[in-house]
Parts: structure tokens; sequence; C-alpha cells
């Protein structure tokens, strides 16, 4: 169960979700759940033969679902709408817009800020972060506890980022980003060169550039390029336990997923589709739209 901090009104719900009421409306709600878990003030929802009996069964307050199972509730409240799984999950990600809008904007006492910070509106900045110099914070960027943003980073309005999050320098990440705990950006590509019998290190003195709204999961990485930019494309989200390495370019809305390794120089196209434990050679191209099950190796050209 997830309860927010503010209650909505039946109004509220409609003007997010759309739709059409049927039967009476409580006054209010103020979580949203399964339905084995739920009580009077709850919303869940229904759209799949398999919830009808756990969802009828559930005193929930208000039930999400469409004309198809409405019969099956009876009497109870229910938000009609054509796609319920969908409005309810808008429902959902404005509510927690609302709730964040209510954070305390500040600066931890315990936070190390470098002078030179630049802010472009109200931050929220946790315990324990490391702040260095010339760093740009986009109006309502929330830094929870234990980050650190190296120097000469920009991070956009609207972005978050979840405890222990390490950022190395000359990094920049757009808007409404969402990086999950333990993710590091910008460490050092896996470069190195045999010379006299001695593995030498390439300096890597690129950078990392995430455009808008990229989630990336728990624990991924992402190297900085040799000398450009390793780029994610604007939407893409990334699973936890994700590797990309130096120089390559994902474009836009693709979804990689859990332990997906892509080797230096890799493009990766927009709507791609990469399942668990793929991986990829460096210097390939993997086509836009294109969709690899899990565990596939790809090592020459696809498209």
């Amino acid at each position: 169960m997830k309860r927010f901090t503010k209650a909505l009104s039946a109004n509220e719900i409609l003007a997010v979700t759309g739709g059409t009421w049927q039967n009476a409306m409580p006054a209010s709600f103020d979580n949203v759940c399964e339905a084995g878990e739920a009580d009077s003030a709850s919303i869940v929802f229904c759209e799949q033969e398999r919830l009808v009996e756990s969802v009828s069964k559930s005193p929930a307050g208000l039930i999400i679902t469409n004309a198809q199972f409405a019969a099956n509730f009876g009497e109870r409240p229910l938000l009609i709408t054509d796609k319920p799984y969908i409005s309810f999950m808008r429902l959902v990600a404005w509510w927690l817009a609302m709730d964040q809008a209510h954070l305390p904007w500040g600066i931890h006492p315990s936070a190390v800020v470098d002078p030179s910070v630049r802010f472009d509106g109200e931050v929220a900045i946790a315990a324990a972060c490391v702040i260095g110099p010339n760093v740009t914070l986009g109006k309502g960027v929330i830094i929870a506890e234990g980050c650190s943003i190296a120097a000469n980073c920009t991070i956009g309005a609207g972005t978050r980022l979840y405890p222990n999050v390490s950022i190395y320098e000359d990094c920049e990440l757009g808007k409404k980003c969402v990086i999950h705990s333990g993710v590091v950006i910008g460490a050092d590509g896996f470069g190195f060169i045999l010379m006299d019998g001695i593995q030498q290190k390439i300096p890597q003195v690129g950078n990392v550039v995430i455009h808008d709204e990229v989630e990336i999961g728990a624990n991924s990485t992402i190297d900085r390029a040799t000398l450009g930019s390793t780029i994610i494309g604007k939407g893409t989200k990334i699973d936890n336990l994700v590797q990309i390495g130096h120089n390559c370019v994902i474009g836009q809305h693709s979804i990689l997923c859990a332990q997906v390794g892509l080797a230096g120089s890799t493009i990766v196209g927009d709507y791609v589709y990469l399942a668990g434990q793929v991986g990829a050679a460096g210097h390939i191209t993997i086509g836009s739209k294109a969709m690899v099950g899990a565990q596939k190796r790809y090592c020459g050209q696809h498209s």
C-alpha cells in the first residue's frame, strides 16, 4: 500500500484520469494498493478476469475498471475508463508528484556544497552529500543522502537522485530523470593498451550526456567516453545492474533490462528492447525498434 500525504476527492481523481463515475462516491481517498490490502480509502483497478474475485471481495473505496467488468461490482463506487491500468498509473504518477511538491526544500547542514554551485530554483539536498565546484542544479532537483556530484556537472530541473549516487566530473543530466541508488555515472571507460609488457591506461577525458526523462536502475554504471560523450537518449529506461561502456550511444525511448552489458562504442537505436543479460561486443550497431531476447550475444552489425 502507498498512502499519500494529500487525500484526493472524486472530482480531483476524475480530472487526472478522465472516464465516467458510476454509483455514489466516498468523500476522499488517500492510498493505492492491491485488493488484498485495501481499506475504505483505497483505490484499486481491475481490467483482467483473474482480478475480479479479489477486487470484489476487497473493501476498496474506489475501483477503476472498464465497461466489460463493471457489472461484476454491483453498486460499488466505480470509475469507468477504456484502459483502467493506464488510468490508475497516471493517477499514481500525478499523486507522487503532488507529494514531491511539498518536500522541504533546502540543504541539510551536513551536506558539503561548493560556494560556486549554481541553483536555478529550489532544490532539496539531503545529509552527507558532496557537491563539487561549478555544478548547476535545476529547479526542483532532489538529491538524497550520500550522493556525490563532482565538478562541472549539470543536473536538469525535476531530476531526482536516490541515495549514494556518484556522478563524476563534467557529466550532464537532463530534466525529469530518475537515478536510483548506487548508480555511477562517468567512471573511466575500460581502456588499456599493452606496451612493453604492461597494461597502460588510456586516459578517459570525455563525459556522459543523459537526456531528459531517463530512468536508471540501482547499481547500474555508465562510463565516460574516451574523448567525446557517452550518450543516453531522451526517455530511455535502464534497469538495475546494467553496464554501458565508453562512447556508447543509446537512442530515445529504448529499454535495457537487468544485466545488459554494452562494450565500448556500441550504438543502440530508438525504441530498442534489450532483454535481460543481452551482451554486445564493441563497435556494433543495433538498429531502431529491434527486440533482442534474453542472454543473446552480438558481435557483428545488426539493424
